[in-house]
């Protein structure tokens, strides 16, 4: 069907020349710009002949082009695809300029990226793949294609489906690679008490109870598979240790992966003490009486927030005199300190008494004359507990330490517990 004779315009530009497409067709166009100077596709990507009008098939002879005319126009007039997916690509400019049909027949790289584009939003190529060949299967996508854009879908690829690819396919490219994840947040520690051994305050390794200061390089949810924090949220939070185990400390931003980092809780694991005090006893009268320094392992933590306990309890090893002679009505059970003491920042306590029960009134001598008294002694071997500063509990055994009771015949008495000793004579001299 021909419709009125249409004048070429002195001067085309796109719109005019998509005007006179659609107003009579490519025949029109392609006479309205006979003999333009243009750009030829480069023959490595000639997969596809020239439009004309009517289009002709591939491998069409090219004197039939030459009959119809050519539309040829050049990259860079203005009339370019903006798409990274296609632009530069010639056939797809080509298409784009209305100098060329991709369809059925067609091969080579600019199918392909055509048949990527689809699969990218969701047309995609069960059968065939991008395979670079325009089939049936391509076909019937690129139709689909057309019928979302509102265009006729006749599975044909010239400048107005062009156009669409152009303007519909999202990313002007191909997807970019996801951004690599942020990294963890960066986390630090800082013990509240320092270790009597003079370690850092960044240690990982602390004593029962212990304050330690958590901070993050960005706000965080806090957790920690064991203690107590101050708060849950935020990008600082105070953890307490528990008594002892492993601990996990979990620090998790709003986006990213989160942060971990590992502590060790150590209970004190021994007990050691020094003589420090020795106290008066009269002359005349047995007995040995002292107070101690206590040291409490280990050196590399602190335990200035745990608390110590004796346990009563009766004497082991009972001897000589005090088995069988007038001694053995004494009470020579175990009454310590009945409340929790807390330890010093040293994982010292300055005073635990250490005494033999004497003096006696009235006077050693009048108690036991000669000869009905002899030597003797025992032994007691005492339960430590403790327990975390405020925790309120009945405490933890971690410790059973010795105290042992000597008495010679003629009165000289030792007393000893964990290292630290003491004997005194009758007479008072100490050693």
């Amino acid at each position: 069907m021909h419709g009125p004779a249409m004048v070429a315009p002195s001067r085309l530009t796109p719109s005019t020349t998509l005007h006179l497409q659609r107003l009579a067709g490519n025949a029109a166009v392609t006479r309205a710009l006979a003999g333009s100077a243009g750009r030829t596709v480069p023959p490595g990507q000639q997969d596809e002949p020239v439009a004309t009008f009517p289009p002709q098939p591939v491998g069409a002879p090219a004197a039939l082009a030459e009959a119809a005319g050519t539309v040829q126009r050049t990259i860079g007039d203005g009339h370019d695809l903006t798409n990274r997916r296609f632009a530069g690509d010639a056939v797809l400019e080509a298409a784009f300029d209305n100098e060329r049909f991709v369809r059925v027949g067609s091969t080579g790289p600019a199918v392909s990226k055509l048949q990527q584009a689809m699969v990218d939003i969701g047309l995609d190529l069960p059968k065939f793949g991008v395979d670079a060949k325009f089939g049936p299967e391509t076909k019937s996508r690129v139709q689909a294609f057309q019928r979302s854009a509102g265009i006729v879908d006749d599975g044909i690829v010239g400048p107005i489906t062009m156009g669409e690819f152009n303007r519909r396919i999202p990313g002007g490219g191909p997807p970019p690679p996801p951004p690599p994840p942020p990294p963890p947040p960066l986390l630090t520690t800082t013990t509240v008490a320092a270790a009597p051994d003079g370690g850092p305050s960044s240690r990982r390794r602390v004593g029962s109870g212990e304050f330690v200061d958590l901070a993050a390089s960005a706000p965080v949810t806090w957790t920690v598979t064991a203690g107590t924090l101050t708060i849950a949220s935020g990008p600082a939070t105070r953890w307490t240790a528990p008594e002892t185990g492993s601990v996990t400390v979990t620090a998790t931003p709003a986006s990213g992966p989160p942060a971990t980092l590992a502590l060790t809780v150590v209970p004190p694991d021994g007990i050691s003490m020094t003589r420090d005090v020795v106290n008066p006893i009269p002359a005349g009268q047995a007995g040995a009486d002292m107070l101690t320094d206590v040291d409490f392992g280990h050196r590399d933590v602190s335990f200035a927030r745990v608390q110590w306990l004796e346990d009563p309890g009766p004497p082991s090893g009972v001897n000589g005199y005090f088995r069988s002679g007038k001694g053995s009505a004494m009470d020579l059970n175990h009454h310590p300190n009945p409340a929790f003491v807390t330890l010093r920042a040293d994982n010292h306590f300055k005073h635990d008494h250490c005494g033999s029960g004497f003096p006696l009134a009235p006077p050693f001598f009048r108690l036991f004359p000669p000869p009905p008294f002899f030597g003797g002694g025992w032994t007691w071997f005492i339960p430590n507990r403790f327990r975390v500063l405020g925790s309120g509990t009945a405490g933890t055994f971690f410790f059973r330490s010795a105290q042992v009771f000597a008495v010679d015949s003629v009165g000289t008495t030792t007393v000893s517990k964990q290292g630290a000793s003491i004997t005194r004579t009758r007479a008072g001299a100490v050693t």
